[in-house]
């Protein structure tokens, strides 16, 4: 008896659906995979890892802020470090993940071909 009532109730409650907001998908490295941030006028480079990233732009785990709109140098090196990828990248969002750690996103200048993204998934 209570199985139809659920059918009928089930017809007005609908599931959220699942829509990618992004242009491009994100790939969640399967390996470690780092990355070199600079800051243009800066000699040191600090070491991240990669916590997603698309033909687009990165999501990178940083020791330090850097403000929206901040230009930055990335380098991406694979986990088995037998290539490696420079591009520029704009800084979207950056906000404290933990006590000292910072989550930092952001689009490329350019977009990574198809060949630049296969040493960071395999």
């Amino acid at each position: 008896m209570t199985l139809p009532i659920r059918n009928k109730i089930s017809v007005f409650v609908q599931r959220r659906l699942q829509v990618e907001r992004r242009s491009q998908k994100r790939i969640v490295p399967v390996q470690r995979t780092l990355c070199l941030l600079q800051v243009p006028g800066e000699q040191e480079q600090s070491t991240t890892v990669v916590q997603n990233l698309s033909r687009k732009g990165i999501g990178v785990l940083v020791d330090r802020e850097h403000p929206p709109g901040t230009i930055l140098t990335a380098l991406l090196v694979n986990a088995s470090h037998t290539f490696a990828v420079k591009r520029k990248l704009k800084v979207v969002r950056c906000f404290r993940v933990n006590g000292e750690q910072f989550f930092l996103a952001g689009p490329f200048e350019s977009l990574l071909d198809h060949e630049e993204m296969v040493p960071f998934i395999i």
